[in-house]
């Protein structure tokens, strides 16, 4: 080999060398989005009827199973099930850097609960002690029996003016609704006659559960009376004992496939609660001192509650006890939408919603609604969990393709609408 073709043959093998070493140098990875801030707002676990088992006897003209516990009480096994979702959305952020790894760390979660219902307080104390495990953690709240306006702000509003308007809005609604309501939910009225009683509609003392409905005024809120009401009252009541774990024999009285009852029953009550709890003209005046703290969270800021006690502006996760009812409310004012596949109830027990605020790598910021639950059969049996949440679309605020809206939008539009409800 001459000395040209050895120097080339010297000089090829270092660069093929030097290629394959920089082929197998790893490229700069794009910075990833930084998840900055959460707010979430959690509806109380599994509880016993609103009222005593004897009223709904007198109601229905059938025995009704009893409950360990008292009326509107969180059971011990929905106090597990809490305990699971509280869980699994810990270990959910502390993935997503939002809570540390391991240890305690003061002033990262903060948790105020609605005083009004002694079950709102216990699911605030639940999901604070399950998400920062063995944490010495302190949850918010008035003194219990407190009405709170974080979670309804509407006794202090509901001057006649304001009772006028929300009753003239929903008999108009209430009307439109004879003529266009789905057919799901005539189903579901149907099926609640079929199990609770047959003839019911055929004589005059019995529970009849397709009769015409109309709204009243009670005891400082709206309320719909006649057959969609009981319709929902039962669908909600059944869920509830299948989801406490109770024999499909002891629920609706030996009626066949309870577990398929149940999911035909529940468009009545998801209907019912969008036609009060979702009316914009009553969620504003319910819900506007929440959504409002929720706007200043995600923008990075510091609130007061009604207490006087600050969510400072460094703590990354705050959480809100409530009910159903505080998240629909949310969600008219929030323009946000959502279903399960597996739980007939997009409000039922330990369904969470949150905000979350991201930084992206080109250093905007953008927010993004999440909601997170666990299916009926899964409540039934304690089943443990991953905390997978689904992305809710923000309509109302420009959203991207992702459904998020960049946080100046998210401010100011939801700014905006509180800012019209307080001047109408």
């Amino acid at each position: 080999m001459s000395r040209l073709f050895r120097d080339l043959a010297i000089l090829s093998c270092i660069w093929l060398q030097t290629g394959s070493a920089q082929a197998a140098t790893p490229a700069p990875q794009p910075a990833a989005p930084i998840l900055e801030r959460v707010v979430l707002v959690a509806r109380h676990g599994i509880r016993s009827p609103t009222h005593p088992i004897a009223e709904l006897d007198a109601h229905t003209h059938r025995q009704w199973r009893a409950w360990p516990v008292a009326p509107g009480q969180l059971t011990t096994h929905g106090q597990r099930d809490l305990a699971l979702m509280g869980a699994a959305l810990g270990q959910h952020y502390r993935q997503a850097g939002v809570l540390p790894a391991r240890g305690c760390t003061a002033g990262v979660l903060a948790v105020w609960s609605d005083a009004a219902d002694q079950r709102t307080l216990q699911t605030g104390n639940i999901m604070a002690h399950a998400l920062l495990p063995g944490c010495p953690v302190t949850p918010g709240s008035l003194p219990p029996g407190t009405h709170d306006p974080v979670f309804n702000d509407l006794p202090t509003q509901a001057g006649p003016a304001l009772q006028h308007a929300i009753m003239t809005e929903l008999s108009t609604t209430l009307a439109q609704d004879q003529k266009t309501r789905p057919a799901n939910v005539r189903q579901a009225q149907a099926m609640a006659q079929a199990v609770v009683q047959p003839a019911g509609c055929s004589t005059t003392d019995s529970p009849c559960f397709t009769q015409p409905d109309r709204a009243t005024w009670h005891k400082g809120a709206p309320h719909l009376s006649g057959g969609l009401s009981q319709s929902a009252d039962v669908a909600e009541d059944m869920l509830l004992e299948y989801a406490q774990g109770m024999s499909c024999a002891d629920i609706g009285w030996g009626y066949p496939d309870m577990r398929h009852v149940i999911d035909v029953l529940q468009p009545a009550h998801n209907h019912a609660s969008r036609l009060v709890r979702r009316l914009p003209v009553l969620a504003f005046p319910r819900g506007h001192i929440l959504a409002g703290m929720i706007t200043d969270l995600l923008t990075g800021g510091s609130v007061h509650g009604p207490a006087g006690d600050m969510i400072a502006a460094t703590t990354p996760i705050i959480l809100f006890a409530g009910h159903d009812s505080t998240l629909d409310m949310l969600a008219a004012i929030f323009g946000l939408d959502w279903s399960f596949s597996d739980l007939p109830d997009p409000t039922g027990p330990d369904t969470t919603l949150g905000f979350e605020t991201w930084r992206m790598p080109d250093g905007q910021r953008r927010v993004r609604a999440v909601i997170f639950h666990q299916g009926l059969d899964a409540l039934r049996t304690e089943q443990s969990m991953t905390a997978e949440p689904e992305t809710l679309p923000l309509p109302t605020c420009h959203p991207g393709q992702d459904g998020s809206c960049t946080l100046g939008n998210f401010t100011r539009t939801f700014t905006e609408r509180l800012d019209a409800y307080q001047h109408r």
